[in-house]
């Protein structure tokens, strides 16, 4: 996901508006991996203060996941904000709290995929009435009813 920025370059102080979208393959979050049903979308602003570049998003993704209630298969959609520095070169950027850029070209395919990281749920369900599945047989309680009591699954 790049943009073009030279023109803000030559203009300090100015803001752009931009509008991106992009394919992400499959990534691994922490053991989790996350896999994308659709490119994840951005829209936002950037302003060079003729050291470094503010980017400001919001942005989308639709994620495929597993309800955490029924373990079926869902995709959820993820919005978030974020605003980030990107400065010139590999050392400056170094800190952890900065992006690195070179050229007239800033790379976002990092920073949005932090901040993608950041907004995933702990746990997903794939809808609020999801009744799960049954502690004692595994039925997925969705679709059918089992005869099953939930104290047989404390004996």
């Amino acid at each position: 996901m790049r943009i073009r920025v030279a023109n803000a370059i030559r203009q300090t102080g100015e803001s752009f508006s931009f509008e991106a979208a992009e394919q992400f393959s499959d990534q691994v979050y922490g053991e989790r991996a996350v896999s994308f049903a659709e490119p994840v979308s951005v829209s936002g602003t950037y302003v060079y203060d003729g050291k470094a570049f503010t980017v400001s998003a919001k942005a989308t993704a639709l994620v495929n996941t597993e309800c955490a209630r029924c373990t079926k298969l869902f995709a959820e959609r993820i919005a978030f904000s974020f605003s980030e520095r990107f400065v010139k070169g590999e050392d400056e950027a170094s800190d952890d709290e900065t992006y690195p850029y070179s050229g007239d070209e800033l790379l976002l395919d990092k920073a949005v995929l932090d901040n993608l990281f950041l907004e995933l749920p702990i746990a997903s369900i794939c809808r609020e009435d999801c009744k799960g599945l049954c502690p004692v047989c595994g039925a997925d309680l969705n679709t059918t009813k089992c005869d099953c009591t939930t104290e047989e699954a404390w004996e």
